[in-house]
């Protein structure tokens, strides 16, 4: 089972890096944001001090007193959330319209030389903002505690403007972030991409070699499998140079027994050419299988179908012209089988000669492809086989008719090399009036 492909763990880890990232930027940008509404904030409430402790000052007994009020009416609306208090021993001197009949209780203790800013709850439980500070003014007889507040809220409330502006901005830049990273990752991609389309194509036999130019970090990797396909070539070709020598050697001294065979008489003999005979047929069985065992699953290797069935038709036509058999071919254009040409050409060459050897006048050929598999038939309108029979002509050796040439070993030979490529042979009764064969190999990548 594959694991996750490289360009969805590419873009999972941008994703993620992406969203933590932003997360974080919203998040301190909303806290920079916040501390800057709260500076401008306490700026304004640092000026409205300013400005009640120029309007405050000493009567003729000593007590701080308010020449006038400050005339921004929002601290003449009752509770509307903006208060100003002066306070002198701990006693209200002066307090806005706005307050009522409250006062403004400061919930820290206050510094004598500089401003404080605090949270206080307000009149009605709302948060304040408040800002607080102790002057001591000339002549007086006690220092005197200026105190200006406003609404908590507005800064909330500009806070979550701006938290709710920047989640868009910032959800937009994901996106597009997002996108850049997936363009960016298909194009760092590309040269696997490219190197998987190059195997796809040795693979499906179009190519032998995987061709460049490659990227330099995976360049390496293409060199080492040009060269291991390189490498199992020369395997395969070496073995069937080897296997062709062993059957030359063998055949040879077996061509020169049946020749002397032939020279004699009796059982002697006879016995002598059926078991040359045999051994030639189980040396020409075991070839087979030991050349199909080589070549499957080698990358590269396929075979046209039309092209090898339209060759064997000819050869067949010259070997069977005294019987005058129509032998028609439909439904192999563009089918290519996944393995060596020779092996293709024994597995139909035995099975359409089989076929002629028992047609009367008619043998008809045809394939399609069904998913990743071939399904070729071979039919003839000969005598054909009795169904409790066919599994028993595929056996190794086993001819029904002791008259007809050849070793029998056909059928069996088609069945082994077909199992082979993990196919099968199957025998049955033709729509002609003989035997069908199928067979079920497997296809070549498109």
């Amino acid at each position: 089972m594959s694991g996750p492909s490289v360009n969805r763990r590419l873009m999972l880890g941008a994703t993620l890096w992406i969203a933590v990232a932003l997360l974080v930027a919203g998040f301190v940008l909303t806290e920079l944001f916040r501390n800057h509404v709260e500076i401008s904030f306490d700026k304004e409430m640092h000026d409205q001090l300013e400005e009640l402790l120029a309007l405050a000052g000493v009567d003729e007994s000593g007590k701080p007193v308010l020449n006038r009020h400050p005339a921004e009416p929002r601290y003449n609306r009752p509770f509307s959330g903006w208060y100003w208090e002066i306070l002198s021993a701990d006693q209200t001197v002066e307090k806005s319209r706005s307050l009522w009949d409250q006062r403004l209780l400061a919930p820290v203790q206050l510094a004598k030389d500089r401003e404080t800013a605090f949270y206080l709850s307000g009149p009605r439980r709302e948060s304040l903002r408040a800002m607080a500070r102790t002057y001591t003014l000339p002549d007086a007889k006690t220092p005197i505690v200026i105190l200006v507040a406003g609404p908590a809220d507005d800064i909330r409330r500009a806070t979550r403007g701006f938290a709710g502006t920047l989640a868009i901005a910032l959800s937009l830049l994901g996106i597009g972030l997002i996108a850049a990273a997936f363009f960016q990752v298909r194009f760092g991609i590309m040269p696997l991409l490219q190197m998987r389309e190059e195997l796809a194509q040795v693979r499906a036999g179009r190519a032998i070699r995987m061709v460049g130019p490659f990227a330099a970090e995976i360049e390496p990797l293409a060199d080492e499998l040009n060269g291991l396909l390189d490498h199992n070539s020369e395997i395969l070709e070496r073995a069937r140079t080897q296997a062709g020598n062993l059957a030359h050697a063998l055949k040879t001294p077996l061509a020169v027994l049946l020749n002397e065979a032939n020279h004699l008489d009796g059982d002697v003999a006879d016995i002598i050419r059926n078991e040359t005979a045999m051994m030639n047929d189980q040396i020409s069985r075991h070839l087979s299988k030991a050349r199909a065992a080589g070549s499957r699953g080698v990358l590269g290797v396929r075979a046209d179908l039309d092209e090898t069935t339209l060759a064997l038709k000819r050869t067949l036509a010259r070997i069977h012209e005294d019987k005058n058999i129509e032998l028609t071919i439909h439904g192999m254009e563009g089918l290519s089988f996944q393995g060596e040409r020779q092996d293709l050409e024994e597995m139909l060459g035995n099975l359409m000669d089989n076929a002629c050897k028992w047609a009367k006048a008619q043998v008809r050929v045809q394939g399609r492809r069904e998913g990743p598999w071939l399904l070729l038939s071979i039919e003839d309108d000969g005598p054909g086989i009795p169904e409790n029979a066919m599994s028993d002509v595929i056996d190794r050796g086993r001819r029904l008719d002791e008259t007809t040439p050849g070793s029998g070993l056909g059928l069996s030979i088609v069945r082994d090399v077909a199992e082979l490529y993990e196919g099968k042979l199957d025998l049955s009764l033709s729509t002609l009036g003989g035997l069908s064969a199928r067979l079920k190999l497997p296809a070549a990548l498109q």
